[in-house]
């Protein structure tokens, strides 16, 4: 029976009885039905594979995907991803996504924050609008000028990276530095915001208004274990600076019902091309060359095992099996420190912010902070195990889409750092209320109404992420995403192992939800079961 993977939230249940999934030989089991490997599943299936996607939970999308947190059940809520950007438009075109159900709109303005001062800063889609309201807000024509040039340094990489001579860096293997080098034109600056320098450096490089660096910095310590002073923060901001949303390039926006119709969109496509996807199935080891072993011991066969789950969680799943000494290495130092704490919260209405007089920045994606010192500083209490709160993202779906609340609500979700996993003092049991309310004092700062608006709330940190999901650490990139940990640093699609490949966000290239890493893997496997075949 067809299933609408949307009406059903991502909960389809089993395609077959467990034995009889157990029964058939796959060309390809997916182990984690996440946006990546739904987006895997699906290209394989396309490309003739019999594929079987395996997830532990009872809903499909990991991280990407809808709950019902509140007791009023028409709230529904994206928990952990709240905004599109990277999901690439080749994925999106070759799998129809559209036609599957996925719709998005950007955000204008796509960033307002709002200052001490009671003035504040937006980007709006159009350059000349931002402008305006700078020259509003009593920001010099040096400072306008400095803003515009810095977003254009990034976007220059961008085109280079990513619409050069050379191809699109980012599907298929990684290119090496030297290569990147190169694709950049050997350009220093560039080079340098790629792989060296802080977003500190990066701003003060173009502006002087102290505003500015306090609106700016946020973009360039998402999810990172660092500061804003700290060696290649500026690639963060770039890595969120590759998209092509709807043509209006990198900006970011809101699918409609909810970011976890990316997922179902996916998923839709996945079943159409003859994938199978069941949920509640955990895989509890990984046995290259032969499949998966699931948690009720059954051995379901497949000749290529393509893994969507993090590499810690991976190298649990291989187990006891003597894996080449450099890939062990590997995945026991990836990195998954995580300081993000997500807080989703049911709105009676919309908080009032006192800066933004005059338009509507709910519309908006806003950033609260203190500044970019006091952002070091968070981070450095956090490294200590303190948290504190340096900056927030907040997002209003509702601004744009009010299906996803009752009649007249709204839903606020909120990105925050920092906040580490373990805590110096106490645990996130005993103190997740307290830090819930840490972050709704930043937002209280600047929309003093904000405690008044509040019906409920669900705070994750990032142990809660982990044991939700199952990213280790609670990261939302699989892996800390700092250049250490990106291009070829980060994980390719094929492994040392033969059958084994992965396609999860600690792949090329990056985390977020992108969609490229599942295509990669699944090219991957398509190219080697082709060459195989003796298939030119």
């Amino acid at each position: 029976m067809a299933v609408d993977v949307a009406e059903v939230m991502g909960k389809v249940g089993l395609p077959a009885p467990v034995s009889e999934l157990a029964g058939r030989d796959w060309d390809a089991v997916v182990v984690g039905g996440g946006h990546n490997g739904l987006t895997a599943a699906a290209y394989l299936a396309r490309g003739g594979c019999s594929v079987l996607v395996l997830e532990r939970r009872e809903q499909l999308g990991g991280a990407c995907t809808l709950e019902r947190p509140f007791s009023d059940p028409d709230y529904v809520v994206s928990p952990c991803a709240y905004v599109v950007g990277l999901l690439d438009e080749l994925v999106v075109g070759e799998l129809e996504l559209r036609r599957h159900g996925y719709s998005a709109v950007a955000a204008d303005p796509n960033l307002w924050c709002p200052f001490p001062d009671g003035t504040s800063l937006a980007q709006f889609l159009d350059d000349e609008q931002t402008a305006q309201h700078m020259r509003g807000n009593g920001f010099s024509e040096r400072d306008i000028a400095g803003l515009a040039a810095y977003e254009d340094a990034f976007d220059r990489c961008r085109r280079a990276l990513r619409l050069g001579a050379g191809g699109d860096t980012w599907v298929g293997p990684s290119p090496s530095r030297e290569q990147l080098e190169r694709a950049l034109g050997g350009d220093p600056e560039l080079t340098s915001i790629v792989f060296e320098e802080s977003i500190a450096t990066t701003i003060d490089r173009y502006v002087e208004d102290e505003r500015l660096r306090h609106a700016l910095f946020g973009q360039g310590v998402i999810g990172a274990w660092a500061g804003p002073h700290d060696p290649g923060t500026a690639s963060v901001k770039l890595m969120h600076h590759q998209g092509d949303l709807l043509g209006e390039g990198p900006v970011w926006g809101y699918v409609a019902g909810g970011m976890g119709r990316v997922s179902f969109a996916l998923a839709q496509a996945a079943l159409e091309a003859g994938a199978q996807l069941a949920t509640g199935v955990e895989v509890s080891e990984v046995v290259p060359g032969e499949g998966v072993r699931i948690e009720s011991g059954e051995l379901i066969s497949a000749r290529a095992v393509v893994c969507n789950a993090d590499p810690k969680r991976l190298l649990g799943m291989l187990g006891t099996i003597d894996l080449p000494a450099a890939f062990r290495d590997r995945l026991e130092a990836w990195k998954t420190r995580s300081p993000v704490v997500k807080v989703n919260v049911a709105l009676s209405r919309l908080p009032r912010f006192e800066a933004g007089a005059g338009m509507r920045p709910e519309r908006a994606m806003v950033s609260i902070t203190r500044g970019l010192d006091a952002g070091q500083d968070a981070f450095e209490a956090c490294a200590r195990g303190e948290p504190r709160i340096g900056f927030c993202d907040l997002y209003f779906q509702t601004a744009y889409d009010d299906s996803v609340a009752p009649a007249g609500r709204h839903t606020m979700s909120v990105f925050a750092q920092y906040a580490p996993y373990e805590l110096e003092r106490g645990n996130w049991d005993s103190r997740r209320e307290e830090i819930g309310e840490l972050v709704l004092a930043e937002i209280a700062a600047y929309a003093t109404d904000l405690e008044d608006c509040v019906e409920e709330l669900e705070v994750l940190g990032p142990p809660d992420i982990e044991s939700r999901i199952g990213l280790t650490g609670g990261n939302i990139f699989q892996g800390e995403a700092l250049p250490d940990q990106m291009w070829d640093r980060r994980l390719p699609s094929r492994t040392p192992l033969d059958g084994l490949y992965l396609c999860g966000a600690a792949t090329h290239p990056a985390g977020s939800v992108i969609a490229l890493n599942g295509r990669n893997a699944a090219m991957a496997v398509l190219e080697d079961s082709r060459a195989r075949a003796g298939v030119v």
